[in-house]
Formats: C-alpha cells, sequence, structure tokens
C-alpha cells in the first residue's frame, strides 16, 4: 500500500514495508533477517547510556518537585486572598512567555553552550523557589508578588525548555533518541501525577513554605546533573547570524517540510482549544456541570493523571514505530471527541472514565510530536524547531485561555468544553484532508524505511505496480 509524500520540496513514493513490498518481494526468512530487540528493550534503550541516565534522574526528581509547587500555587494564591479571576491572570502571566520568548530561547540554545544556558537559568528558577519561600515564611509574600513570581518563573523556563530538548538528544546516540524523548515524558508524567499529591500532603502537614522549599531543593537535583554532564559547543553558522535572522531560518526550517508544518498546526489547535479544558476548566466542571465537590475534584485530576502515565508507557512502544504519524493523528482526533464528550456529560462516572482516556490519547499524540520534531530536526537546527515547537503549543496557551474564558461566560463550563473539542475535531479533520502527509510523520525522517525513491524511473515502476495489481 504506497502514498504519495510530498515534503522538503520533492515528491516521494511512500511504502509500506519499504522496496521489498514495491518490488512485491516477500520479506527475508528469520534465518536471514537481522536480529531484533524486543520492543520493550528497545523502549527503554537509552537507558543503556551513562550521560542520559544522569540527565533522566535529575529531570525526573526536578519536575517532581515543580509539580509539587504547582499543585499548591493555586491554592496559596486563594489563601492570599486571591479571587478565581486572579488566578485565571497569574496562570497568564506564567505562559505568556512561552509566547513572547520561545523563538529566541531556541537560538540562545543553538548558539551557546546549552549545558551553561541551563545552568544560569535553572539556577535563576532555584532562586524563584528560594524567594517564595523566604517571603511565605517571612509573611511578606502578596497577590502582586506571586504574579511577578510566576512571571519570572515561566520565563527561566521558557528560556531553558529549547535547550534542555537539544541537550537531550546529545546524551544518547541517534538511534536511541526516540527512546530518551519517550522516557523523558514519561518522567514528566510522573512527575505529573505524583507531585500535586505530594504538594497536599505537605500543605496539610506543614504549610507552603515546606512546598515551595522542597521545590528549591529539587534544582539541586537537575544542577547536579548537568555539573556532571559535559558541555557543548555553540553552532558557527548560527552564531554568524543576528537573533532575527536565525529566527527567520529556523521557521523556513520547519515550515519547509509540510509534514511538519502540518504538526506544527495540529499543536496549535491543540493549544489553543483542547488544553484549556484540560489546565483552567475541571473545576468550573465538576461544580457547575456535575455538581459535584472537592472529592470528585481532586478523582478527576487524578485519573487524567493517571490516563497520562499510562499514555506514556503506549509512547514508549509508539516511539520506535517509523511511521508516527497515524498514531498521533488517530489520538489527536479521540482525544478531541473526548473533549467535547466530557463537556455535554452530566454524568459523573462517564466523566470519570473519560478523564482516564483524554489523559491517555493526549499525552500520546503530544509524546509523538516531541518524538518527531527531534527525529526529524538536524543537530543545528533541532533546538529552534523545538522552541518553534513550543510556541505553537505552549505559546498559544494564554489566547486559548481567554477564548475559553469568553465561551464560559456564555455558554458555562460544559458547553465550552464542548465547543472546544469540536473546534479540535473540526479543525483536526481539516487540516489532515488538506494535508494528508501529516499522517506519515516520520517516515520523512527516516527514509530507509518506508521511502521507495523520489527518482522517475523508480516513481513509473511504482504504478506499475499498482496498475498490475489493479488488473
Amino acid at each position: 500500500m504506497a502514498h504519495w509524500l510530498r515534503d522538503r520540496g520533492f515528491d516521494a513514493y511512500a511504502v509500506r514495508g519499504g522496496v521489498l513490498a514495491l518490488l512485491g518481494k516477500a520479506e527475508p526468512h528469520a534465518s536471514e533477517a537481522p536480529e531484533r530487540r524486543s520492543p520493550w528493550r528497545g523502549a527503554v534503550a537509552a537507558l543503556r547510556h551513562k550521560l542520559f541516565r544522569r540527565y533522566f534522574a535529575g529531570m525526573l526528581l526536578s519536575l517532581t518537585g515543580s509539580w509539587i509547587e504547582a499543585g499548591a500555587f493555586g491554592y496559596v494564591v486563594l489563601l492570599l486572598g486571591g479571587s478565581a479571576a486572579t488566578l485565571g491572570l497569574i496562570g497568564f502571566l506564567n505562559t505568556i512567555p512561552n509566547l513572547a520568548f520561545a523563538l529566541p530561547a531556541g537560538v540562545l540554545a543553538d548558539r551557546f553552550d546549552r549545558r551553561k544556558v541551563l545552568l544560569i537559568f535553572q539556577g535563576a528558577n532555584m532562586g524563584v523557589a528560594v524567594a517564595l519561600a523566604v517571603l511565605w515564611a517571612t509573611g511578606s509574600l502578596s497577590v502582586f508578588l506571586m504574579g511577578v513570581l510566576a512571571f519570572l518563573g515561566g520565563t527561566f523556563g521558557t528560556l531553558s525548555f529549547p535547550a534542555f530538548q537539544a541537550y537531550l538528544a546529545s546524551t544518547v546516540p541517534d538511534k536511541d533518541l526516540e527512546s530518551a524523548v519517550a522516557l523523558n515524558s514519561l518522567s514528566l508524567q510522573l512527575a505529573r501525577f505524583v507531585g500535586p499529591a505530594i504538594a497536599g500532603l505537605l500543605l496539610a502537614s506543614a504549610g507552603p513554605t515546606w512546598v515551595f522549599g522542597v521545590n528549591a531543593f529539587s534544582f539541586l537535583a537537575v544542577l547536579w546533573a548537568l555539573a556532571l554532564l559535559p558541555g557543548s559547543r555553540g553552532h558557527l553558522s548560527v552564531a554568524a547570524l543576528g537573533v532575527g535572522q536565525s529566527m527567520k531560518e529556523g521557521l523556513r526550517y520547519v515550515f519547509g517540510q509540510r509534514s511538519m508544518a502540518s504538526l506544527m498546526l495540529l499543536m496549535m489547535l491543540a493549544g489553543l482549544f483542547a488544553t484549556p479544558p484540560v489546565a483552567f476548566m475541571i473545576p468550573g466542571l465538576v461544580r457547575f456541570q456535575l455538581h459535584e465537590g472537592a472529592t470528585t475534584l481532586g478523582l478527576m485530576i487524578s485519573l487524567v493523571g493517571l490516563g497520562s502515565v499510562f499514555g506514556s508507557l503506549a509512547l514508549l512502544r509508539l516511539s520506535g514505530r517509523t511511521n508516527k504519524g497515524e498514531p498521533a493523528v488517530v489520538c489527536y482526533l479521540l482525544c478531541a471527541a473526548v473533549i467535547a464528550a466530557i463537556g455535554f456529560s452530566t454524568s459523573v462516572a462517564l466523566s470519570l472514565v473519560l478523564a482516564v482516556i483524554g489523559g491517555f490519547t493526549g499525552v500520546v499524540f503530544i509524546g509523538l510530536s516531541t518524538v518527531v520534531v527531534q527525529a526529524m530536526s538536524s543537530e543545528e537546527m533541532r533546538a529552534r524547531a523545538m522552541a518553534i515547537w513550543a510556541a505553537c503549543f505552549v505559546g498559544v496557551l494564554p489566547i486559548g485561555a481567554l477564548v475559553t474564558g469568553g465561551l464560559a461566560a456564555w455558554l458555562g463550563a460544559g458547553g465550552a468544553v464542548a465547543v472546544d473539542g469540536i473546534a479540535t475535531f473540526v479543525g483536526g479533520v481539516a487540516i489532515l484532508l488538506a494535508r494528508p502527509e501529516v499522517l506519515w510523520l516520520g517516515c520523512a525522517a527516516l527514509p530507509e524505511a518506508c521511502i521507495a525513491a523520489v527518482d522517475p524511473a523508480a516513481l513509473a515502476l511504482a504504478e506499475g505496480r499498482e496498475l498490475e495489481r489493479a488488473a
């Protein structure tokens, strides 16, 4: 079965099974085929490398600390006298740096030593956590200061993200990069699942000072890991260009590839319509749509996290697939349908089941998208490509929050979430119809696996084979 691909400025004929399938030849017998690793062994192959193990351990501990703070941040705002509107404003301040600084952050990561960049900005983020702990302990913390520190923390996180993603690739050989990205996603979901639970225990037993203090302490893990990892030189071609020219070069590189450009459009839709319901509307759904209280709220958030963990485990298997487009698009559309269904649901049981499915499908889509962008990008462009990914996805989240908030004021929480889900689904179908090559994400990155050829003779042979089969 073959499909046309139009990517990187040329036409190609992509065939399931590679050239052997194109020629109608059988696959080699087991004795002739090269030895294959177990799918699960291949999925965790990155853990064989000492550099990656250091990176992974440091990131897991640091991410757990960050999610401990995130799980308590809104509660502390309310303790200081803030309102629901204040929570939305602080969330805006924390996420808007992704839109403003994501592209410059990619240039920064490609121009300078990524290890030094990370040490500087992660150290600065540790300083933000220390400031929160000290200000609360001394009774000096206010809603205004929390807004300022949320903006600073978001800025330092944005400036770190492309360097983290590009540095990840330097801890493993190219053949294990997809495994490394999938394991990195798993660490994020584990931290997201465990962190808020620890935050609840710390708030109940010790208070906010300990929450912020534990987060500050967790940064030592990632700083320790970075201190043990080797440095990386900036690229001379990037250093020779100005910041603006470097950003334009990155945009041309990403959007010049039709499959990756199509993925970025899906990411923008996910950031505008799919993420705001999960990030901002779950409390409103529980209170006004399901007419339940804190117990149901905590259970629903936990089940979204549980689905995300399961999704990360599935990602470990799917990351080894040559063609990642099909599972990515399927999970995108399923997640959109789940969001719409949750918006319409008035059943607690149904909503809880949908929360697990939504967490699962959302993480598989987002995880596969990061694997694809990492694998399809050259070393010189990887940080800028991931910065564009962040700008398209997380950068539009503040705008999506405003849109969803406006819809909620008009249609209620359930109506807003239902409209968001429908918009996500319809937009995804439109992109799929206009750019069917999005179904072949990953094949353009690994042509030996499923691209038959690009010269006219090979294409004529492919067409002839198709005619023979039809006859």
